[in-house]
């Protein structure tokens, strides 16, 4: 048995990093390829345009130092004219990129509003439509605290190095998303490789989940984009496995606690449904360390679980009122009188314009049906089950779970379906402008958060898919087209599906 544990322990290692150097590859690859060639032309005409210039201005009798002068303005005008490709995907990135360089480059800053990016947007290739407008300033509409978080790395990049996202971007993006991105990536497949190893019972079976977590999700896709997916589900896995091993060893040490707490109200703070999930396992807690004879221990439990909690709570109210003058995230201003995606605003080319939100485009208008769109989420082109079907194995498991699973895998298995079933429900009767897949996307991201949780409850299902060759071999072509779907997108996460047309 040892010797088994020790060779799967090495099967992991190969299978994470193999998938961290496959998204370091991404991750340096990182450019706007569409747009390479355009700029290579424009670069390669910089130097006949000066030239043809410099004949204007000599045959005008331009003095020579004038002529210098007007040359070199000429050409950083040609070179900011030419450059098209930027280390972006997105509004959705741009706009958290916007607001750390706010944060950090002292000629981004707006005076009195530290996280206005007025004059950030502003900038060429800067631009972003994931943006609102209260009290005559623009601001990113995602929350503050995580870009917050990323732009003290930067200050000591940009003090510490003198590079900068104006002069180095995609050097600095690079930079920082391998600093970020890849440990990340690296604590969510490590947190799924100790699940396994307490919550499987086969070899099979347990690399299997680890091969899932590796290559058969979007969560590597989305690797090489700055997002609020990859740390919730870095969180949600760390929870999972802090629960699991307390609950196996029935001891509850406060570091343990407190970590689930800290780490439950992050994944809140990127996912606000992720709320159930905090509140499930605050009631997993409780239940577990319940007894008729003395109410301490729960009482201590919950103590350290709620002092993790503010640890996050508290900064994120603080920069939302830093930032904002509102305690509430910029999404949750959204209602009438008080709408912060209405607004008008002067575009880089002078035109004054409507929030793209007034009048939001393509997939980003809703799915008018209810039945349809709930559809497209489970089995159609933006489906759950139709790009990754590896997770129909996770739902088996959590049938097998529920009825044969040991105590652990119940109490899983129960907490997991009631977590799915709230936060499919949630999303699919959203109103109408909120029923957009999650825009212009690779997959149903707003469920990404429950993928710690679905690579738990396939392990049932594949203990079963173990005992026969023919059931592995139809778990493996799952993989393969769960792997497909991952790599189609191989640049850039913010795109479409391969199923959709």
């Amino acid at each position: 048995m040892e010797k088994n544990t020790s060779l799967r322990k090495s099967v992991y290692a190969i299978l994470i990093m193999a998938s961290l150097g496959l998204i370091l590859g991404r991750i340096f690859a990182v450019d706007t390829v569409a747009l390479r060639g355009l700029e290579k032309d424009r670069r390669a005409q910089i130097p006949k345009k000066l030239a043809e210039k410099e004949q204007r201005l000599q045959k005008s009798g331009v003095p020579e130092a004038v002529i210098q002068e007007e040359l070199a303005k000429t050409e950083k005008a040609l070179e900011k004219n030419a450059t098209l490709c930027f280390p972006f995907f997105s509004a959705n990135d741009r706009s958290r990129w916007c607001t750390i360089r706010a944060l950090v480059e002292p000629d981004m800053r707006v005076a009195g509003a530290p996280y206005a990016i007025d004059i950030v947007r502003m900038e060429k290739g800067w631009d972003t439509i994931d943006m609102v407008k209260h009290d005559e300033h623009y601001y990113s509409s995602k929350p503050p605290l995580f870009p917050t978080m990323l732009a003290g790395l930067y200050w000591l990049i940009y003090h510490g190095t003198g590079l900068s996202l104006a002069a180095n971007p995609h050097l600095v993006v690079k930079i920082l998303l391998c600093c970020v991105n890849i440990p990340l990536m690296a604590l969510f497949l490590g947190a799924v490789a100790g699940l396994a190893e307490r919550l499987g019972r086969g070899d099979w079976s347990r690399i299997f989940v680890v091969a899932v977590a590796s290559f058969g999700t979007f969560l590597s896709t989305f690797c090489v984009t700055l997002n609020n997916h990859l740390p919730a589900v870095t969180c949600v896995a760390g929870v999972l496995w802090l629960m699991v091993t307390m609950v196996q060893e029935r001891d509850y040490p406060a570091w343990k606690v407190f970590l689930a707490g800290l780490l439950a109200a992050f994944a809140v703070v990127n996912e606000l449904p992720a709320l159930s999930f905090l509140a499930a396992i605050g009631a997993g807690l409780f239940l577990y360390t319940f007894s008729w004879e003395s109410w301490k221990k729960p009482a201590v439990v919950l103590f350290f679980y709620g002092v993790g909690i503010l640890g996050v709570a508290i900064p994120f109210f603080v920069t939302n009122y830093v930032a904002h003058d509102s305690l509430r995230p910029p999404y949750m201003h959204r209602s009438e009188g008080d709408n912060w995606y209405e607004y008008t605003y002067i575009a880089q080319n002078g035109q004054v314009r409507q929030s793209y939100w007034q009048n939001p485009q393509g997939i980003d208008k809703g799915e008018p049906s209810i039945a349809r769109y709930a559809f497209h989420v489970l089995l159609g082109h933006h489906g759950i089950f139709s790009l990754t079907p590896v997770w129909i194995l996770a739902m088996g498991g959590l049938g097998i779970g529920l009825v044969k699973g040991d105590s652990t895998m119940r109490s899983l298995a129960w907490m997991i379906l009631a977590l799915t079933l709230v936060v499919l429900l949630f999303y699919i009767f959203r109103p109408l402008a909120d029923r957009n897949y999650g825009g212009v996307c690779c997959g149903f991201r707003w469920a990404f958060w429950l993928i710690p949780m679905w690579l738990c409850t396939m392990l049932p299902m594949l203990e079963w898919v173990e005992e026969k060759r023919w059931r592995r071999g139809v778990a493996l072509v799952l993989l393969m087209f769960s792997a497909l779907s991952a790599a189609f997108p191989i640049w850039n996460p913010w795109s479409q599906p391969w199923l959709y047309f």
